[in-house]
């Protein structure tokens, strides 16, 4: 004969969920994630952005040290229209790069570049550099600088919100600024 449960101390009542108590804490997480899915996806879209905008910035350095390493002027082009960018030794200073590199954009970003960026011609202006002709540049001189026919903001934007990367205010190098609205 079994013993009943009061008479058995190891015994223990065990408490559990009924269904209609899951059921009610299933319809409170779904309406939560309901008000937090947007902003989830706004997060994504922002990093998305933010890590574009770093990769350029990289890329920024990177060209810059290539400059001074190799001693010749390095290109960092951008081609709204295809939404690509790259960075390449400027074209008659050595027989071929090697280390070229292409990106292609996110496809939710999209490039912009200032109205005023006009085409980079030489100093005397007679020759395009040897440039293709239709993309901006930031060129890059043996020293590192940045040669004054570089653009000086190139915006990079999704639909809600917008980054720079512009001319420091020294204008030495490039930084990651955000747009302000006007």
């Amino acid at each position: 004969m079994r013993p009943s449960r009061p008479d058995n101390p190891g015994f223990h009542d065990r408490a559990a969920f009924t269904l209609v108590e899951l059921i009610i804490v299933m319809v409170i997480l779904a309406v939560g994630a309901a008000f937090v899915a947007p902003h989830v996806n706004s997060f994504f879209r922002g990093r998305v952005l933010s890590s574009e905008a770093r990769r350029m910035l990289s890329l920024v350095h990177y060209g810059q040290s290539r400059a001074v390493a190799e001693g010749v002027p390095v290109v960092l082009w951008f081609n709204p229209r295809e939404a690509t960018y790259g960075l390449s030794v400027q074209p008659g200073y050595t027989d071929g790069d090697d280390r070229a590199s292409s990106f292609a954009l996110n496809p939710a970003l999209a490039l912009e570049l200032p109205q005023n960026a006009g085409e980079p011609q030489s100093e005397l202006g007679d020759e395009k550099l040897g440039l293709t002709e239709g993309l901006a540049v930031i060129r890059f001189l043996p020293g590192g600088y940045p040669d004054e026919i570089s653009v000086p903001k190139i915006i990079i934007h999704d639909d809600d919100t917008a980054l720079e990367l512009s001319a420091t205010d020294d204008h030495l190098s490039y930084e990651i600024l955000p747009v302000t609205p006007g």
